[in-house]
């Protein structure tokens, strides 16, 4: 760098110093809530593996029986297995290398109530170790309150959030357990029996969150994702000497990072004809599958937030340091004539660029860190094992060094585009344009700032360009959350086309148990569902068809074409037509689980959504005949019945009737968690247009401000003419509200479009036949808010323009 350089940029330095702080603090709040946007989004999406590393839970699950037992299937594991102890399977891996801990559990059938309220008892379902070392593969919870409780007094227990909730109480309050003995089994299904096992008084030490949590936060879509846990100690499993109603007994192990196979590996070596199911450790109901995509789409609504505002930050931001730079340099012909080079300025300019790209980068870097607490985002938020102020050095170090380079180039530029030599100046000469609008005086004089060339230049197409991207993106926003809200208030365009769905049928007595409930309730009609394992290995796709039973109905909603009516039709949903590469009137090849490596081939005569209330994605699955189920799987019962409440009967009472019948498993239609996931994200957008919508509210009074300078002598004229102040204030007004329409006359039609393909693109990814609604109400009311910000924005240059003498404007110019 030359002397010259370094003088000039200390000269403009000095001059411009209040100018200097104030674009750096602009430039940096700007570039700050995009680099700290960007590291919410990062940090959201990161949340749910950060928590399953804090939580440090088993990996895999091991179900085995007596080594001389028969297979582990239905009753019989019921009737042979329930007493087995882990003994020999638990010995073997505690001393396998890469295990590093080992312990069993269970999930108890019992009935829960706050002590003092019998009445209130409600049957649950219990999950609790049974060995005094198994808390370690349980994993460490987050501790929203209170403590964990102590593993060895079986008056102890802790729980989640969905049980304060479901039962009313917190730490220190008291809940009553009863379990349902193990000869209860049978007949527990539905709570038609009172739990006959010894009853404890416990006190809740604490409230907790695991992963396994994260999926009831959803909303799930049946009672048992909305799992209201209770959690005992090993002691309690002692106290009642493990008679109770049960899931059978599971053997929980954690392996050292990277070391599961060692666990099926040592199996097989000690034991390689022994029936044992080792299986990975997920979240629930397969709920970490639903867990991670719903953060992930979280995360990713983030990111398109911070990119919307990065670029907000580079338009607006950078225009303001580009038209500073511009101003400092008006004298750059005198400074050609003197002697100094465009590369000695542009190496002035550089410097000059440095001490802003300072102050941005020290406020960019206070503002992200600052932002960091409102990270993570939706349900990652729950998951945040250490929640608070978090800096990321990666974000930082690639975010603010970008922001430098952008305010040193904004400084630059302008310079390395001088004209050095001389240019006319038309701005002196004032053309008169006769407008024949029927507009009033200050309307007509608002629309020839308009159309005059030098009114704003570079800054006001950057604000209505700001202005354009605001409202096509709260137009869009509305259409996908209108579409959204037509979606999930219809059930059937989700293929909840029944009332109710009840049972949860494991059993032929508890077969015959609910069909005898339904039976005696008047004025319904309803179908069992069987169900078949997933589609060619997408255990998302399950084969479904319906079992007549009470009345006549059509199970599933068809969507295209028609429902299968022989045992060789079949009925796809969207998503899984589009995975078997096949049409309707084209052929389905589904691998038969039950005789591999055979196929079965469908003709395929129609396209169905499919909700049994168990389903996860409403776009996979099948529609077959009952008759194909009989074919291939005679002994296949139906698990759970979809209920059609009869036209004129009372559905409130009848709905009470079925809830009373099935306190466990009644389920009225509520969307599916791919849709219930889209409702946690579908009004996300709505943030992009306010934080654009922020950007150019102030881009467009600095527009404003600009064009009015740029305007003084034709304002100077007016006045001289007889306009009053009132009527100037009025002119800037009009100029505003034209620019607003301007921008509204693109921004409306390119939200709309964007919102309409936004929406088609999302249902064709779920699976799900729903059109797009455009909010006509709401679009109508941003174009008013649009104006009515306009009109706000040209108040303060609006009355800086009336203040302004006419001889002053006249002589300036």
């Amino acid at each position: 760098m030359s002397a010259a350089s370094a003088m000039r940029a200390r000269s403009l330095l000095r001059r411009y110093l209040v100018a200097t702080v104030l674009l750096g603090l602009f430039a940096g709040v700007a570039g700050g809530v995009a680099i700290g946007a960007w590291g919410i989004a990062r940090r959201t999406a990161t949340v749910f593996d950060r928590f399953v590393e804090y939580e440090d839970a088993a990996t895999v699950g091991v179900f085995a029986c007596y080594e001389d037992a028969p297979e582990l299937t239905g009753e019989n594991y019921l009737e042979v297995c329930t007493g087995y102890d882990y003994g020999d399977v638990a010995g073997l891996l505690e001393s396998t290398p890469g295990v590093e801990a080992v312990g069993r559990v269970t999930a108890a059938l019992v009935e829960i109530a706050p002590a003092g309220r019998p009445e209130a008892a409600e049957p649950s379902v219990m999950p609790f170790a049974i060995d005094a070392g198994a808390a370690d593969v349980l994993g460490r919870p987050i501790i929203v309150d209170g403590r964990l409780a102590d593993p060895t007094d079986a008056s102890e227990v802790v729980i989640n959030e969905a049980a304060a909730l479901r039962f009313g109480v917190g730490v220190g309050d008291e809940l009553a357990i009863t379990p349902f003995t193990e000869a209860q089994f049978d007949v527990v299904g539905e709570g038609s029996a009172a739990a006959a096992g010894p009853r404890t008084v416990t006190v809740v030490t604490g409230i907790i969150r695991r992963t396994g949590d994260l999926v009831s936060r959803l909303g799930g879509e049946t009672d048992s994702d909305d799992e209201a846990n209770v959690v005992p100690g090993p002691a309690w499993w002692e106290l009642i000497d493990g008679d109770v109603a049960r899931y059978g007994v599971e053997l929980l192990v954690k392996t050292t990072p990277g070391n599961d196979a060692v666990v099926n590996e040592a199996l097989l070596q000690r034991w390689p004809d022994r029936t044992m199911f080792v299986d990975a450790v997920t979240v629930g109901n397969d709920g970490s599958r639903t867990v991670v995509s719903t953060i992930g789409l979280q995360a990713l609504g983030a990111r398109v937030i911070a990119g919307v505002l990065a670029l907000a930050a580079v338009v607006f931001a950078g225009q303001a340091v580009v038209r500073q730079s511009r101003r400092e340099w008006d004298d750059a012909p005198t400074l050609d004539a003197l002697g100094m080079d465009r590369r000695t300025m542009t190496q002035a300019a550089m410097l000059r660029g440095l001490a802003v790209a300072g102050v941005a980068a020290a406020t960019a870097a206070v503002v992200a860190i600052g932002l960091s607490p409102f990270g993570p985002i939706g349900l990652g938020r729950a998951a945040e094992p250490a929640p608070g102020v978090r800096i990321d050095p990666a974000i930082l170090a690639v975010g603010l060094p970008l922001l430098a380079l952008a305010v040193v180039l904004g400084a630059v530029w302008p310079v390395a585009r001088l004209r050095l030599r001389p240019s006319v100046d038309t701005s002196r000469h004032v053309t008169v344009i006769e407008h024949r609008l029927p507009l009033p005086v200050a309307g007509t004089a608002g629309w020839a700032m308009l159309m005059s060339r030098r009114v704003g230049g570079a800054t006001l197409v950057s604000a209505v360009v700001g202005v354009v991207l605001a409202a096509a993106a709260a137009i869009a926003t509305l259409t996908i959350a209108q579409s959204y809200d037509g979606l999930v208030g219809e059930p059937a365009r989700y293929g909840a086309q029944w009332d109710v769905v009840v049972g949860n049928v494991a059993s032929a007595a508890q077969q015959e148990q609910t069909r005898a409930a339904l039976r005696s309730i008047e004025g319904i009609r309803a179908v069992g569902i069987r169900s078949l394992d997933g589609i060619n290995g997408d255990d998302m796709a399950v084969i479904v068809a319906a079992q007549p039973f009470i009345g006549e109905v059509a199970f599933g909603e068809i969507t295209a074409g028609r429902a299968p009516l022989a045992d060789n039709e079949i009925a796809l949903g969207r998503r899984t037509m589009e995975d078997l590469g096949t049409e309707i009137g084209g052929v389905a090849k589904i691998d038969n689980d039950l005789d591999p490596p055979n196929t079965i081939d469908f003709q395929v005569v129609g396209m169905v959504t499919v909700n049994d209330a168990l389903a996860a994605e409403p776009g996979r699955g099948a529609l077959v005949t009952d008759s194909f189920i009989d074919r291939v799987a005679a002994d296949e019962i139906s698990q759970n019945y979809a209920v059609w409440i009869d036209p004129g009967v009372d559905r409130d009472a009848v709905l009470d009737e079925l809830q009373k019948a099935f306190p466990l498993s009644f389920v009225e239609p509520r969307p599916p968690r791919q849709v219930g996931n889209l409702g946690l994200v579908v009004r996300q957008p709505v943030w992009v247009a306010v934080a654009v919508g922020a950007f150019a509210s102030v881009a467009l009074i600095h527009a404003l401000f600009n064009s009015v300078r740029r305007s003084r002598r034709q304002i100077g004229v007016l006045r001289s003419l007889g306009f009053t102040r009132g009527e100037v204030v009025a002119s800037v007004a009009w100029f505003a509200s034209a620019l607003a329409v301007c921008a509204l006359i693109v921004g409306v039609p390119l939200g709309i479009v964007a919102g309409r393909l936004s929406w088609t693109a999302i249902v064709d990814d779920i699976g799900v036949v729903s059109g797009p609604v455009v909010p006509v109400v709401w679009v109508l009311f941003v174009a008013l808010l649009v104006l009515v910000v306009a009109n706000l924005a040209a108040l303060a240059p609006g009355w800086a323009a009336a203040r302004t003498r006419p001889a002053d404007a006249l002589r300036t110019e």
